[in-house]
């Protein structure tokens, strides 16, 4: 694949969505790290961003990328209201994947307004457009493409998409996604993968503490409420 090259030497991103479909036919046919493996292979290291959560299924993709690329960046989210677990699972990941994490936040003084004014109950959009949408759109404007570790299974928002999504400042890539849930738990045990620890206490997926209860598949995020998202994947 041949990326015109901009006069910063960056491919313009305007260019990169323009290959979006030919990458999805491109893509399809192979396993999720043979995709890592030829994205790596196939645009510059500069232009790619990797996120993660560390929730339940992070180790994942996390394990796929320290095979390919170890010391490529991987973003932390840190919304200061993770659970504690998460925060010794992050930490127990890096150690064994010998991973190169860095923590983001939301600017202090929105952090703090956050904190006083407990916004997580009065209004989990604004929460979490503070504390994870903000953070994350600074980075991407330094990015042309967004590695994530979204699967259809997940929920009905992820099932229709595709490997390569094209947004409007920067290209989605998901290496996973036809990944089922009966293969994502034989790859982990396949390969011994260490476990979330709140997942054997009944949290299929983890994110805040104030907004995380136990629940089968996604079921426990912002429980009881319409919000299925953060909105960082939207």
């Amino acid at each position: 694949m041949v990326i015109t090259k901009s006069s910063g030497d960056r491919p313009p991103k305007e260019n990169m969505t323009c290959f979006t479909d030919s990458l999805n036919k491109r893509y399809e046919g192979l396993q999720p790290w043979e995709r890592l493996e030829l994205l790596f292979d196939s645009f510059p290291s500069r232009e790619i961003m990797v996120t993660s959560s560390f929730g339940t299924s992070s180790a994942v993709l996390l394990h796929m990328l320290s095979k390919v690329r170890p010391e490529h960046p991987v973003y932390f989210v840190d919304t200061t209201y993770h659970f504690q677990e998460t925060v010794e699972y992050k930490n127990q990941l890096i150690r064994q994947f010998g991973l190169n994490v860095i923590d983001i936040k939301a600017r202090p003084n929105r952090s703090r307004f956050t904190k006083e004014n407990h916004t997580w109950k009065l209004n989990h959009d604004l929460c979490c457009f503070i504390n994870k949408v903000q953070p994350v759109n600074e980075l991407r404007e330094k990015h042309t493409l967004w590695i994530s570790g979204l699967m259809k299974y997940q929920n009905a928002n992820r099932h229709n998409l595709r490997i390569f999504e094209k947004k409007p400042d920067i290209v989605k890539f998901h290496p996973m996604l036809d990944m089922t849930r009966e293969e994502v738990e034989l790859y982990s045990y396949i390969n011994d993968l260490p476990v979330h620890p709140l997942l054997e206490q009944g949290y299929n997926s983890v994110g805040c503490v104030h907004c995380t209860a136990k629940g089968e598949g996604r079921a426990g995020r912002w429980a009881n409420t319409s919000k299925v998202e953060c909105g960082l994947h939207l």
